[in-house]
């Protein structure tokens, strides 16, 4: 018959093994997880900023331009799925990506108001082997083809 002590220890052994082996053939089963985070190890990714006609900077939200990156891979865990934005942590849009995206933001009726927005990418990355920055920026004007002089 095993001890109280013995039982006690039992138990927290068959938790660290349920640590290991849960994740490694379910997956993530809460409370078990692989432990995802940074595992992509991402080597750069783009700030993004949207600016009005009059230079006025905009809401990265309403054009889905904003970071939702929580440091697991993109697609990876659980609870609401986030919508596709501009952004994707660890990548670079080229400009025909980023130009393609705000035109179908500006089909929205929120933003129909506006003749054209400008789009401004940065790229951060490795600037040597010691230091993270700004390695590119870029700047795009999108016209509105649903625009239709309301503003």
């Amino acid at each position: 018959m095993l001890t109280r002590d013995q039982w006690a220890l039992a138990a927290a052994g068959l938790l660290l093994l349920a640590n290991i082996v849960v994740p490694t053939v379910i997956g993530d089963l809460y409370p078990f997880t692989s432990g995802p985070m940074f595992r992509d190890a991402p080597t750069r990714y783009c700030n993004y900023r949207v600016y009005g006609p009059n230079g006025q900077l905009l809401d990265a939200e309403v054009f889905l331009a904003h970071r939702i990156y929580d440091g697991n891979p993109v697609g990876y865990g659980v609870g609401i799925k986030p919508p596709a934005v501009l952004e994707e942590f660890g990548s670079e849009r080229d400009e025909t990506f980023c130009r393609q995206h705000m035109v179908e933001r500006l089909a929205e009726e929120v933003n129909r108001g506006y003749p054209f927005v400008e789009i401004e990418q940065e790229v951060v990355g490795a600037v040597d082997g010691q230091r993270v920055g700004v390695i590119r920026s870029d700047r795009w004007r999108v016209e509105n083809p649903h625009y239709r002089g309301e503003r």
